[in-house]
């Protein structure tokens, strides 16, 4: 899922590198194996090996069969009082007990009214008298004859659904007319956008599936599901899986068949329904062109013959046309697109940029004037990341959410190389530094209800750098081995936290920090590493013609369930000068930890590089052995104020002349001043408060020493 507001505009982001050296962040195409799915590879959700992590209900859902009739809430086109939001639902669930003496089946339900309820143990449909009554979110069902481990029983629930509730209270199915204003949107025009035709939806992520249909609404349980709809004539209805049919119900209504053929957990179900105008596009598998999966277009009509590209109308063909190309690219990049089909639908008001319902993704209207593209390539992605394998738990939903933000960053990298790749990436790291940094709490464990709102940068953009990390420690080739393994062994199945765990252990020996520990403080654990960096260099070569010298990186993190030392590879950055560059991956373990380094040139100026590891990094000294001098040096204001004046004052016992430069964190140099004998030990600099609010290096050369300090201009 990604949220409305993310792909407006990207931020700036600090950049401490992007001098010319190799990444080792690409991915080889090339060097890919193929994998397709066959029916034996279709599973049933498996038994966890840790309750704990689960705590998985008496029995496992084998299939939905959903009938849902909407005809009432949709004949009005304009209409919204409380006869016109009235619908009425049957709900057939088929359910095997994973324990003996099972005596009832607990279901999630709110907001429904039970009209009758009837159980059939394989005989014919018997009626539970009383109607069990909705209690507290949950439907209890009194079964005809206790079940024993692996009996089935089938459950008929009838249902009405009759909220009416203004709008901000909308949960799980969405009800919008014709002609309602949505408001002035988006940037830069403002327009007055109104909604097109009559819509209706259902958006169930994290927990609100049981607001219009009784089920076991927990990730972790994946079903077959069959969904079918009645509507007006005029109306289409997309759904998960594919269309099997549709049939004429008198001269007014039509009926919608739908078929999900692999299983599919509750938050991903979805039924949209408006006066849609549908047209397709091709895939052609990667691992057989001959053969092709459909992506379906939902959108209004005026989108569909929109022409303009410029922002000025919702154009659908214009924002679609790259996603046959996106869906060869994460095949390749993952393994054969999954599912029988693909598709979006475009629906406003939407309080979210896109979800991920399994084969039918549903979109906000607003991306087709932004042509966000990468917004639909993180619900894509989520096809084989959150889907195909699905979170088990809420706790696991980083899985999901950390891998489609990542997957946006592979994209971008597909795009337009190391650059595009990175640039997400650190994108994310300043979104996470932003919001919080090392005040938030673990990604593992937050309330559910925070999950997509206050602390919705932890379970996407800092999960998404845990996904990174783990790349950039194994290798690009030895991850995504071992990640199509993971996807392949676990299709159509739900994972937790510690089968990721397990399964990277199981697979990769000796990796240069353990699992347990890699995934215990980015995931278990808070904040991130802050780096000091204190070198010294002989200033001339040995007699190999390299020149030797400690580099000394220290931690100085602390707070809450952080951390006292992240252990973990730091590729560091030497320059010297505008040509020469070289680089070294250092495995931190300990506070204060320092290492032999052999250069072919005496640096400059010394770098950590911040998308090797998600990290702030305060100083970074850089001094030549030779030199006994006691560095004194008062910096102020720091942070600047704008249009402050940045002063530099040294102690008497710095040696002159000193050239002071201030680049920005791209490595541009910006602003030069020469202290010599005749301008006294105060060095101003008055441009700096006028300079774009961010972080820069303020390098000071000195006869026996180059030294960095960080400048914050607020």
């Amino acid at each position: 899922m990604v949220f409305k507001m993310r792909y407006f505009v990207f931020a700036l982001v600090f950049i401490t590198l992007f001098f010319q050296y190799s990444f080792a962040s690409r991915i080889f195409l090339d060097e890919i194996q193929y994998y397709d799915f066959g029916e034996s590879n279709l599973y049933k959700v498996r038994k966890m090996d840790n309750p704990f992590a689960v705590n998985p209900r008496p029995y496992d859902v084998i299939e939905y069969d959903l009938y849902l009739d909407w005809y009432n809430v949709m004949k009005n086109p304009t209409s919204m009082d409380s006869l016109d939001r009235i619908w009425f639902g049957v709900n057939t669930i088929t359910a095997k007990s994973s324990v003996d003496n099972l005596t009832n089946l607990e279901l999630d339900c709110a907001g429904l009214y039970i009209d009758s309820v009837f159980v059939s143990n394989g005989s014919e449909f018997q009626k539970v008298v009383p109607t069990p009554k909705v209690i507290n979110k949950k439907l209890i069902i009194p079964l005809q004859t206790n079940l024993n481990n692996g009996d089935t029983v089938k459950i008929k629930v009838f249902y009405t659904y009759a909220r009416n509730i203004p709008e901000e209270n909308y949960r799980g199915f969405y009800l919008y007319p014709k002609g309602k204003f949505v408001g002035r949107l988006p940037a830069p025009f403002y327009d007055s956008v109104f909604v097109e035709e009559r819509l209706a939806y259902t958006m169930s992520e994290p927990e609100d599936a049981r607001y219009w249909m009784p089920c076991n609404d927990a990730p972790y349980d994946k079903a077959n599901a069959r969904i079918t709809v009645r509507v007006p004539k005029d109306y289409v209805v997309a759904s998960n899986g594919y269309l099997d049919k549709v049939l004429t119900d008198g001269d007014t209504a039509k009926i919608f068949f739908w078929i999900s053929d692999k299983p599919i957990t509750t938050y991903l179900m979805s039924v949209t329904t408006s006066k849609y105008v549908i047209f397709s596009d091709w895939y052609r598998k990667v691992t057989n062109p001959n053969d092709s999966i459909e992506i379906q277009y939902y959108v209004w009509e005026k989108d569909f013959k929109a022409t303009k590209t410029d922002g000025s109308e919702y154009n659908a063909k214009n924002t679609f046309q790259y996603t046959s190309k996106m869906m060869e690219f994460f095949s390749k990049t993952f393994l054969e697109y999954p599912f029988i089909k693909y598709g979006m639908t475009s629906v406003m008001p939407f309080n979210f940029g896109g979800m991920e319902h399994q084969t039918i993704t549903t979109i906000n209207r607003v991306w087709l004037r932004q042509n966000s593209q990468f917004g639909i390539a993180h619900e894509l992605a989520h096809q084989w990341i959150g889907d195909l394998v699905t979170c088990a738990t809420w706790n696991d939903i980083w899985f999901n959410e950390g891998g489609a933000t990542w997957s946006e960053a592979l994209y971008a990298e597909s795009l337009w190389g190391d650059w595009g790749y990175n640039y997400f990436l650190l994108s994310s790291r300043q979104s996470y530094l932003k919001k919080g940094g090392l005040t938030l709490p673990p990604i593992y464990g937050l309330p559910t209800n925070t999950i997509f709102g206050d602390y919705a940068v932890l379970v996407y953009q800092k999960a998404s750098w845990v996904y990174h990390m783990l790349k950039f420690m194994l290798g690009d080739s030895l991850f995504f081995q071992t990640f199509r393994s993971f996807l392949q062994d676990f299709s159509f199945q739900s994972i937790t936290t510690e089968d990721i765990i397990n399964y990277f252990s199981e697979k990769v020996t000796n990796p240069l920090v353990d699992f347990s520990t890699f995934f215990n403080q980015w995931l278990f654990k808070a904040g991130h590493p802050v780096f000091v960096v204190n070198s010294a260099f002989h200033s001339f070569p040995n007699q190999d013609n390299r020149y030797e010298g400690v580099v000394t990186i220290s931690q100085t993190q602390s707070g809450n369930n952080i951390p006292e030392v992240f252990k973990c590879p730091v590729r560091i950055l030497f320059k010297s000068g505008d040509t020469l560059t070289t680089s070294s991956t250092l495995v931190v373990e300990e506070r204060t930890q320092s290492f032999k380094v052999s250069l072919p040139f005496f640096p400059d100026s010394i770098f950590i590089d911040t998308t090797s590891v998600l990290c702030e990094v305060g100083d970074i000294y850089l001094t030549s052995l030779e030199s006994n001098q006691n560095e004194e040096i008062k910096i102020f204001p720091n942070p600047v104020e704008k249009n402050q004046i940045l002063f530099v004052e040294f102690s008497e016992k710095y040696e002159l002349p000193i050239i002071l430069e201030i680049f920005d964190i791209l490595g541009n140099k910006l602003l030069t001043k020469k202290l010599d004998l005749s301008s006294g030990r105060i060095v101003s600099f008055d441009d700096v408060g006028n300079l774009p609010s961010g972080m820069y290096v303020l390098r000071v050369h000195s006869p026996k020493q180059i030294h960095n300090h960080l400048i914050q201009k607020n």
